[in-house]
């Protein structure tokens, strides 16, 4: 199992005609069909020229050989409609029978189109995964006796790659860990992600301490964002003894979780985001083994349910306690998506973090003396 993971792509190929939306259009689309059909059957009515309409339906979501074959049967429904309404062969069936061919005809020619776009949109997806495992490759399930998950969800169903970023890095000092939030979306939020995750990388193994660390990724960030760009982060550093060093840079304080309770980590003196700031306040803290650090962006508290409320972080912090680490992001997760409909509105990313006992070093097994070496000493 990974321990990052995204919202997957659809299969390329595939065609969801059981989706709701497809579903409703091809119940409209036959629905014209057939009405036209009845009224047609009727006395002094002659809507043959209308059979087209459902073909051209239902080309918004069946395959183009089913659209074919229906465009098919319309043409020939048509060529018939005209022994019940008594004008076979004349100049209005005949020009009726023209109109329901090319409707029918263009019916697939919009099934074909849709399929390259399908097509497209599946190699776009296929691109964007690969850019994501890029910028965003999965954390160490375990480093230096910290556990590590991870979950990464775009809003847009068509990518799966934002401007949400984090990584874990380990120094000779410890670990140390960064979350952030690009100002603004799409490709422009992809690029200033990547420049904050490189200057992290190469910072956290070069800088002693957290806020020199910060403070070359908001350097980085004020070579190349733009006038009203800007990144909230939080960077941490996990020390071995169970110390934490905190920089906000505008970022949401992370959520302490322990056997018995839970709490928010308060940042003492949190400075504005990157590119909007130079200098970084430290701030301390101390968890024990078996805490669980939650760090997350906006995504995770201004998801909303149909009713405009923001989804209760505090109130669901017990997810995130017992059970492997996975399982609990896997939870927390589920009762967002519950919580808004499974329609996010802001991408997400959240990153979990455990402190493990120390390992233990084995008993060195003692050996017993030779006979001989016994004998000599006796």
């Amino acid at each position: 199992m990974r321990s990052a993971r995204t919202n997957p792509a659809a299969p390329a190929g595939t065609d969801a005609v059981g989706d709701p939306e497809n579903v409703r259009l091809l119940v409209a689309g036959t629905a014209v069909l057939v009405l036209a059909l009845v009224v047609d059957l009727g006395p002094g009515v002659a809507l043959t020229g209308y059979f087209g309409l459902g073909p051209l339906i239902l080309a918004a979501a069946c395959p183009p050989l089913i659209t074919a074959g229906i465009g098919g049967l319309t043409v020939a429904v048509a060529i018939i409609s005209g022994i019940w309404d008594h004008r076979f062969g004349t100049q209005a069936h005949i020009a009726a029978i023209i109109l329901v061919l090319v409707q029918s005809a263009i019916a697939v020619y919009i099934c074909v189109y849709r399929e390259r776009q399908r097509s497209k949109l599946h190699r776009v997806q296929a691109v964007a995964e690969v850019a994501q495992r890029a910028l965003l490759p999965a954390v160490p399930g375990q480093l230096d006796g910290t556990g590590f998950a991870a979950r990464y969800l775009s809003a847009a169903q068509e990518a799966s790659v934002g401007g949400d970023l984090y990584e874990v890095v380990s120094t000779s000092n410890g670990i140390r860990v960064i979350i952030g939030d690009v100002r603004g979306k799409g490709l422009p939020a992809v690029r200033l992600a990547s420049v904050v995750l490189g200057a992290f990388r190469e910072a956290a193994v070069t800088w002693l301490d957290p806020e020199q660390v910060t403070a070359a990724c908001a350097r980085a960030v004020g070579r190349e964002a733009g006038p009203e760009d800007f990144v909230t982060a939080l960077v941490l550093d996990i020390h071995p003894d169970g110390r934490l060093g905190m920089c906000s840079a505008g970022h949401h304080p992370p959520r302490l979780v322990s056997a018995d309770r839970s709490s928010i980590l308060e940042v003492r003196s949190p400075s504005p985001p990157l590119g909007l700031a130079e200098r970084f306040t430290v701030t301390t803290a101390q968890w024990e083994v078996g805490d669980r650090l939650l760090l997350f962006t906006d995504g995770l508290i201004e998801a909303r349910d149909s009713r405009g409320r923001f989804f209760p972080l505090d109130d669901h912090l017990d997810l995130v306690r017992g059970g492997g680490q996975e399982e609990a992001l896997d939870r927390l997760i589920a009762a967002l998506s519950s919580h808004a409909g499974g329609a996010l509105h802001d991408d997400l990313a959240v990153l979990l973090a455990e402190r493990q006992p120390a390992p233990t070093a084995p008993a060195t097994p003692t050996v017993p003396a030779a006979p001989a070496a016994r004998a000599a000493a006796d």
